[in-house]
C-alpha cells in the first residue's frame, strides 16, 4: 500500500526548551483515513500544525515528509504531488522539515490545495473584517458549497464571529476540500458537533479518502470512530510527543494492539466500557511521568517497557500541555 511517511521527526522548543515531538514515526496510507489519537497535552495538534507546516520559525524540528506515495519514478511523482522537477535533498518530494526550504515547500503544496489542512480553532483563522463568501473569494474558490456539511449557503453572507465553533469548523473543512487534497490534515473534525452532525462529517473525510488522499484526523470521540471508521482505516497512538503504536481500527477497538497504553486507551471508550486509564493527572502512586512507574504499571509494554529511555526523555504531562501551548504561540520567548 503506497502511503505518505514523517519519519524521524522531532521538535524542541526554542532557546533549549522541552521537547513535544521525540523521533516519531507515522505512515499514511493513500486511500484510508489515519486516527491520530492520545491524551490532552499529548502532542497531537502540535504534529498536526508540523504536517501543515506552521511550527514556530526559530523551533529546532528534524524529521522528512515524504508525499511521493511510494512512486518510484522521480517524474511521475513530482506531478504526482505538484513540485515538479525540484528536488529537496536529492528526492522529489522528500521535504526536510528542519529548513525553510521545506517550510517553504509545504506553503506552495498548501497553496495549490495539494496539503490541505482544517485547524482545531478555525475561528483564528478567518479574517474577522471578512464575511464569509468574501475570504472565499480571495482563496481563489468563487463558488462554495456548505450544503454537504450540513450548512446553508446564506451563512457564506456572515462574518465568522456570527457562527458557532462547530459550524466554523465545517466552513474550515469546506474550504480545506475546495480543490483535491493529496493529504488532508483535520484537527479535530467533530468536535462540538452532535453524533449526527458529526457522522456526517467522518463520511466526507471517508469521502475524500476515497479518491486516493491520505487523511490523517485527530479525535477523541472513540465510539463515534467505532461508529463510522471502516474496519482497515488506521489509528496511530500518540503518547507524550511518541507515536507508539499503529494498527487498524479493528484491531484498535478489540483492544488488540500491541501496546499496552494503547488497549488502556481503547478500554477508555465508552463502548468498552469506560474504564479510566491507570494514570490520574499525571501521577500514579505519589509518582510522576518521570519516573517511568506508568511502564510497570501497564505491563512493561509502553515503548518496549524501557524505562531508562522513559526516565531521561519524557516530560510531565503539565510541562508538555504547557509547552504545547506555548509552541503554537511562538514560544516562550516569542518566537514567531
Amino acid at each position: 500500500m503506497n502511503t505518505i511517511a514523517l519519519t524521524h521527526c522531532s521538535l524542541r522548543l526554542p532557546s533549549g526548551g522541552a521537547h513535544i515531538l521525540s523521533d516519531l514515526t507515522v505512515t499514511l496510507p493513500l486511500g484510508r483515513i489515519t486516527w491520530l489519537v492520545g491524551e490532552s497535552g499529548a502532542g497531537k495538534s502540535t504534529l498536526c500544525n508540523l504536517l501543515a507546516g506552521l511550527t514556530p520559525t526559530r523551533a529546532d524540528v528534524t524529521g522528512h515528509l515524504d508525499m511521493t506515495g511510494g512512486c518510484q519514478d522521480s517524474r511521475a511523482a513530482g506531478h504526482r504531488v505538484g513540485v515538479g522537477s525540484e528536488r529537496i535533498n536529492g528526492n522529489v518530494g522528500n521535504i526536510d522539515m528542519g529548513t525553510r526550504r521545506g517550510r517553504k515547500q509545504l506553503a506552495r503544496l498548501r497553496g495549490r490545495g495539494e496539503l490541505a489542512w482544517a485547524p482545531q480553532n478555525a475561528m483564528d483563522t478567518f479574517p474577522r473584517h471578512l464575511r464569509l463568501r468574501q475570504w472565499f473569494h480571495r482563496a481563489g474558490i468563487d463558488n462554495p458549497d456548505l450544503s454537504p456539511y450540513g450548512l446553508a449557503n446564506t451563512m457564506l453572507e456572515r462574518y465568522p464571529h456570527e457562527l458557532s465553533g462547530g459550524q466554523i469548523s465545517r466552513v474550515s473543512l469546506a474550504a480545506a476540500l475546495a480543490h483535491t487534497p493529496r493529504l488532508l490534515v483535520c484537527d479535530e473534525p467533530t468536535a462540538g458537533l452532535d453524533p449526527r452532525q458529526a457522522d456526517a462529517m467522518v463520511a466526507i473525510l471517508d469521502d475524500c479518502a476515497r479518491t486516493g488522499a491520505a487523511v490523517f484526523a485527530v479525535t477523541h470521540d472513540l465510539s463515534g470512530m467505532a461508529r463510522n471508521a471502516r474496519p482497515d482505516d488506521h489509528v496511530a497512538v500518540i503518547f507524550n510527543g511518541h507515536v507508539v503504536d499503529t494498527c487498524t481500527v479493528d484491531t484498535f477497538l478489540r483492544m488488540g494492539a500491541d501496546n499496552a497504553y494503547s488497549r488502556a486507551l481503547a478500554a477508555a471508550a465508552p463502548d468498552a466500557g469506560a474504564h479510566p486509564l491507570p494514570l490520574t493527572e499525571g501521577h500514579l502512586g505519589g509518582q510522576s511521568y518521570r519516573d517511568g512507574d506508568e511502564l510497570r504499571r501497564l505491563d512493561g509494554a509502553l515503548l518496549g517497557g524501557n524505562d531508562d529511555w522513559a526516565q531521561s526523555n519524557m516530560t510531565r504531562p503539565e510541562e508538555s500541555l504547557l509547552g504545547e501551548t506555548r509552541a503554537m504561540r511562538g514560544g516562550a520567548d516569542g518566537a514567531a
